[in-house]
């Protein structure tokens, strides 16, 4: 059940889904076009300003969130920066075949998706596989779980081999 936000907990999820979108203030007045202005959205974010509704919608709508992911206590969906991870094909393909291994069903949807990454940009390498943040995302739609927890067991698993943030 969701519990109403305190001024203190908007303002400050407020600011957390401008973060999670890898905006500046600066950066949200010029998508906005200068409607919202960094220094006012800045105090919204400090609670030192009132919110109007019809603000919070602009917000929401330039933010490309539902507006109740402003107001509830919902965890937001979470957005972490991973450009690029080189994942083990070999460790994931072997484990995929394995019925008796205990993630053997993640295993086969990991391998699934490597797969179509594999055909899909040509990549014949066959031993390691550089994948991208959107098919970490998909990964983690497809285990219904959020990045992070996929990221963890991926590097639990030990088949995440590499992070490069190039």
């Amino acid at each position: 059940m969701n519990t109403p936000l305190s001024i203190a907990d908007f303002s400050a999820r407020l600011r957390s889904i401008r973060i999670s979108k890898s905006l500046s203030l600066n950066d949200v007045e010029t998508l906005s076009q200068g409607t919202l202005k960094a220094v006012v959205l800045g105090s919204y974010e400090r609670g030192a300003r009132t919110l109007s509704v019809k603000r919070a919608m602009a917000i929401a709508e330039l933010y490309q969130i539902p507006l109740t992911q402003l107001f509830s206590d919902e965890v937001p969906v979470e957005v972490i920066d991973v450009p690029r991870a080189i994942l083990d094909l070999r460790t994931i393909n072997k484990r995929a075949l394995d019925k008796s291994h205990y993630d053997y069903e993640k295993y086969q949807l990991v391998a699934r998706v490597a797969q179509r990454v594999i055909h899909s940009r040509q990549d014949w390498n066959g031993e390691v596989l550089s994948i991208r943040h959107s098919d970490i995302e998909t990964i983690a739609t497809l285990f219904d779980q959020p990045l992070s927890t996929v990221l963890k067991w991926l590097d639990t698993e030990k088949i995440l081999l590499k992070v490069r943030q190039d």
